[in-house]
C-alpha cells in the first residue's frame, strides 16, 4: 500500500517507526535525570547487556538506557494524543 497523502504517509511512518523521540544530552539530559530520580520508573526492564526504566509523567515519557561502565542515554518520547 503506497500512502496517498501526507497524513497517511505520517500515520504509516508512525506504525513503522513508533513515535518521534528525542535523544537529550548535556545539561538538558542531566537536569531531566535529576528529576526522574525524584519520580521514580514506572516500568523497567533488564536483559543482562543493559536495561531501561520508562517514566511517564504529566503527558511526557522519557526512556532511560543504562550500559555497563557507559552514560546512560536518555530519550524523550512523544506521547500519542488519544484518538
Amino acid at each position: 500500500m503506497q500512502p496517498r497523502t501526507k497524513e497517511e504517509a505520517r500515520a504509516f511512518i508512525r506504525q513503522v517507526m513508533g513515535p518521534p523521540r528525542r535523544t537529550l544530552e548535556g545539561i538538558e539530559k542531566e537536569q531531566t535525570l535529576t528529576m526522574l530520580a525524584l519520580i521514580g520508573p514506572t516500568v523497567t526492564t533488564n536483559n543482562q547487556h543493559s536495561w531501561s526504566e520508562d517514566y511517564i509523567q504529566g503527558g511526557m515519557h522519557w526512556c532511560v538506557t543504562y550500559f555497563p561502565n557507559e552514560e546512560p542515554i536518555v530519550e524523550e518520547i512523544e506521547i500519542e494524543p488519544p484518538h
